[in-house]
């Protein structure tokens, strides 16, 4: 069980409530991030994010200018949101699946050792 899913479980656990769209929002999050584990572990996160972005930009400009007011067609995409979350600095090219992993794993590893050295 991946991080999601504990922190949701312990959530609900305790009486929170959370909307029914929030919840098949991060249903769809772990679904995907086991997918792409399993069938592209080797993806690069930041090409994709591009690509969905320019589709969507491409495909449905009209109709988000409409809902949104952004014209996404005139908005240079910047990824440096994106890579602060994933916590690399803007120089990183790509992020697969597989380093995010273990970018992950060093992080738990890390925080585990810290927290046994301040309880000794």
């Amino acid at each position: 069980m991946n991080e999601i899913q504990r922190t949701i479980k312990a959530l609900l656990g305790i009486g929170a409530r959370l909307p029914k769209e929030l919840m098949l929002f991060i249903k769809n999050m772990v679904f995907l991030d086991g997918a792409i584990a399993t069938l592209a572990p080797d993806l690069d996160l930041f090409g994709e994010i591009t690509q969905l972005s320019l589709y969507f930009a491409t495909r449905h400009g009209d109709r988000i200018f409409a809902d949104v007011g952004i014209d996404p067609r005139r908005v240079e995409l910047d990824l440096s949101g994106v890579k602060a979350s994933f916590g690399v600095d803007d120089a990183t090219e790509g992020l697969t699946h597989r380093q995010l992993q273990e970018r992950r794993a060093t992080i738990r590893r890390n925080l585990t050792g810290r927290g046994r050295s301040r309880r000794r």
